[in-house]
């Protein structure tokens, strides 16, 4: 039998199975969702796969890996989520390891593709990216002189991760610089601890939260104990370059502010359904608070800053938030691979939606060595006010 025909039997006996499978799920295709999927919609993408078997011409064997794997960014592509990305086994592997220990091997940097152009969100703070000077909102045109237009994220993300040690260099469009920035960077083991603290002068306490992760509201818990056992009479929150991460961590952190039973988010699913979000525990800091941001402080991050605005009326020092205020989970497929898209969208507790705009400070201050400067002041103002009341 000749390989055509063999490749022909195999595709139709792959159709017969998923037909199959989606008759013997009581009326349910994959997942358990409802089968809406018509099979003559694809006819001519399976007949377009046929004609390649039957008539392409190339010096190079077509490979059914790569054929399946392009279609699937293809499919991600035309929805115009900006956030959907393909994973091969090895990526499906990295990105929930990644999500739950917050260590992996790269530059540190989170990027998303924004009005068709490969942007970073954000740098992990002292990672390879943020020493080498990249920052939100830089605009990635090349990495290693590939040019990244029409470039898929997933794609751009296993150029940039790789062993430690070696190097890659970007090419970098920055608002404001008449030239592209080239800039080489060494990738290095990026572990992430979420949550770092320390004490100020006067008894401020500075929180600051590089990612939510699975470990982020146990490292919260014993920040907030260990600054309050030191005195503490403030506190102040740096949220600048959070990419956001996972929501339930960012949901918990939420928590540890708030009193028991406040609404925390409003979550609106594809059919516009909506659903309320409350906090089950009890506040952990009742004292004031101040919150730094900046462009990088993005999802999750805005979470928490918009949450505590809305119900403590905490200031917000720095600039204006990255603006995502839509919500990806991760399927997995089953040759060991996944994929991410934006499956929810979520609203503040007050109804706000800051997708696309994010949140506004209080008081602006762009240049970074300022914004905490600033905070601490602004937070002493807090405390002296705390004293004169009590």
């Amino acid at each position: 039998m000749k390989n055509k025909e063999i490749w022909l039997i195999g595709c139709l006996i792959a159709l017969l199975i998923v037909i199959m499978v989606w008759e013997n799920q009581d009326n349910k295709g994959v997942y358990g969702l409802e089968d809406t999927v018509a099979l003559d919609k694809w006819q001519p993408f399976l007949e377009t796969l046929l004609l390649l078997e039957d008539n392409f011409y190339s010096d190079t064997p077509l490979d059914d890996k790569v054929l399946m794997e392009e279609a699937i960014r293809g499919v991600l592509k035309a929805t115009g989520d900006p956030y959907a990305r393909y994973l091969n086994e090895e990526d499906y592997k990295m990105e929930n390891s990644d999500r739950i220990e917050g260590e992996f091997s790269g530059l540190g940097i989170v990027i998303a593709i924004k009005d068709d152009k490969l942007t970073v969100i954000s740098p992990f703070q002292g990672s390879p990216a943020d020493k080498a000077g990249i920052k939100a909102g830089d605009i990635i045109v090349e990495i290693d002189g590939v040019p990244t237009l029409g470039m898929s994220s997933d794609e751009a993300v296993r150029k940039m991760r790789g062993e430690r040690g070696t190097k890659v260099t970007l090419t970098i469009y920055r608002e404001g610089e008449e030239e592209n920035i080239v800039v080489e960077v060494v990738r290095d083991i990026i572990k992430i601890q979420s949550v770092k603290w320390e004490i100020l002068s006067e008894g401020i306490g500075l929180i600051t939260i590089s990612e939510f992760h699975g470990r982020t509201q146990e490292e919260l818990k014993k920040a907030l104990s260990d600054l309050q056992a030191q005195g503490a009479k403030g506190l102040i929150l740096d949220l600048r370059n959070n990419p956001g991460g996972l929501l339930q961590s960012a949901v918990l952190a939420s928590g540890m502010f708030v009193p028991r039973g406040y609404p925390l988010l409003i979550v609106e699913d594809r059919e516009g359904e909506r659903e309320n979000i409350y906090n089950f525990v009890d506040p952990l800091w009742k004292g004031p608070m101040v919150l730094v941001v900046n462009k990088g402080t993005a999802s999750g991050a805005e979470i928490l800053v918009g949450i505590l605005r809305v119900h403590l009326g905490a200031e917000l020092v720095g600039e204006t938030t990255f603006g995502k205020g839509v919500i990806q989970e991760v399927f997995p497929l089953s040759h060991g691979g996944g994929v991410i898209f934006t499956v929810s969208k979520y609203y503040l507790p007050d109804g706000t939606d800051l997708n696309g705009k994010g949140l506004e400070p209080d008081i602006l201050v762009s240049e970074e060595e300022e914004q905490l400067k600033k905070a601490e002041e602004e937070l002493r103002k807090l405390i002296n006010e705390k004293a004169l009341v009590s």
